[in-house]
């Protein structure tokens, strides 16, 4: 994947057609009979799945319809692509039905080919797994129109393209005089699996607990992401574009206690940093240099380098079908308590534990697993739902 992807509720309007290759443009232009698309989208970034990309897929989308009482498969899984002038079958020309006894007829469309596998009834379900590399999930999308009692006189039929899954993205806000170094970010123990149904657009199942992690940064980042006193949200370079997760429940799973450590089914933010004053380079959270660590001989350590902490923040969030959901992580903020510790010991600048016990720079006290870096602070953030284009946002603090 690439850069984030943004859109509100991405709508393809997908125009099926028996009406003569001079009534509409781009369609099958070697039958006048023949079911063709006129496709179009809303404006979006790169790498989300829109005109432009669905133009540009060598396989095309998937189109697949039944017809007649009780039901019969009448396309099977065929594609339709874009051949650099005009959209057409990949195979033989699919002709409107004349006999009113093949009505009614659902027509349904999916996109990516490559991402999605038919099965079940009719072969309108779709069991899904998200793939465990960021640069491997794609933007699915999925469509359908039901019940076409007859060939319509307008000759258009429209289906609009909705977004499968949900979105995750997350960004940096530090203190005014602060700068943070971030190796990565990452989400943990969520599920992967689900099953997709064309009846509704709708996820038939969903999972209610999971052990799967998802690296939003390629992890570790070294030389680590630097933001310096970043007031205003900002970007997290390094990234693989935004995740696109399978929609569920994790309010049903949070670690939102303080005093226990994490159980095998609480979901959570893991972020990886470090952080010192801006001015005078003192450093805040971590270590600029391991040797400055105060059991640095008497651990006999050779380690080199920048030291940083691993911490927690809670996800208690509903993510839903079509949604996007952006994570604002707030560090060095007057408000932040930079997160829960879930590691005792520093990692090193390779993303690897140093050996050396997690400590306060100022009071060289050992923090312990599982408390906040800053006690004195709450941990948790404020979660809003909007649609795919404008994203939540959830200040992690």
């Amino acid at each position: 994947m690439n850069n984030k992807m943004i859109l509100g509720l991405m709508v393809t309007a997908l125009i099926f057609t028996s009406c003569s290759k001079d009534e509409v443009s781009n369609v099958n232009p070697h039958n006048p009979n023949a079911i063709g698309f006129e496709v179009s989208t809303g404006k979006t970034r790169a790498s989300v799945n829109d005109l432009i990309a669905l133009q540009n897929a060598s396989g095309g989308f998937g189109v697949y319809a039944t017809y007649r009482t009780p039901l019969e498969q009448f396309i099977i899984n065929k594609a339709y692509k874009y051949n650099g002038s005009a959209w057409q079958w990949t195979d033989n020309d699919i002709l409107w039905p004349t006999n009113e006894s093949d009505y009614p007829i659902n027509f349904y469309a999916y996109y990516p080919l490559s991402a999605i596998a038919l099965s079940g009834t009719n072969g309108l379900s779709i069991n899904y797994t998200v793939a465990a590399t960021p640069e491997l999930q794609v933007d699915c999308l999925a469509a359908s129109h039901t019940n076409v009692m007859v060939r319509p006189a307008s000759c258009n039929i429209n289906l609009a393209f909705k977004h499968t899954l949900s979105k995750i993205d997350f960004k940096i806000v530090t203190g005014v005089e602060t700068t943070v170094e971030v190796q990565s970010v990452a989400i943990r123990k969520v599920g992967d699996t689900g099953t997709f149904t064309f009846s509704g657009l709708r996820w038939a199942t969903l999972p209610t607990a999971g052990n799967t992690g998802y690296n939003y940064m390629k992890a570790p980042v070294s030389p680590a992401n630097i933001f310096a006193g970043q007031i205003t949200a900002a970007d997290i370079a390094g990234s693989s574009g935004s995740l696109m997760l399978m929609p569920q429940n994790l309010s049903l799973r949070p670690w939102d206690k303080t005093e226990n450590g994490l159980t095998q089914d609480q979901s959570y933010i893991e972020v990886v940093y470090r952080m010192y004053e801006t001015d005078n380079l003192n450093d805040m959270v971590g270590y600029t240099d391991a040797t400055e660590h105060p059991l640095y001989e008497d651990l006999n350590s050779i380690v080199t380098g920048s030291l940083f902490v691993k911490v927690a923040y809670p996800l208690p969030t509903n993510w839903e079908m079509s949604k996007a959901y952006t994570y604002t992580i707030h560090l060095g903020t007057p408000e932040s308590s930079g997160g829960n510790l879930i590691e005792e010991n520093f990692m090193d600048k390779d993303g690897n534990d140093s050996g050396l016990p997690v400590v306060h720079p100022d009071t060289e006290e050992p923090i312990d697993v599982p408390q906040p870096i800053f006690p004195d602070k709450p941990i948790g953030f404020i979660v809003t739902v909007e649609d795919w284009g404008t994203p939540s946002d959830n200040p992690l603090q």
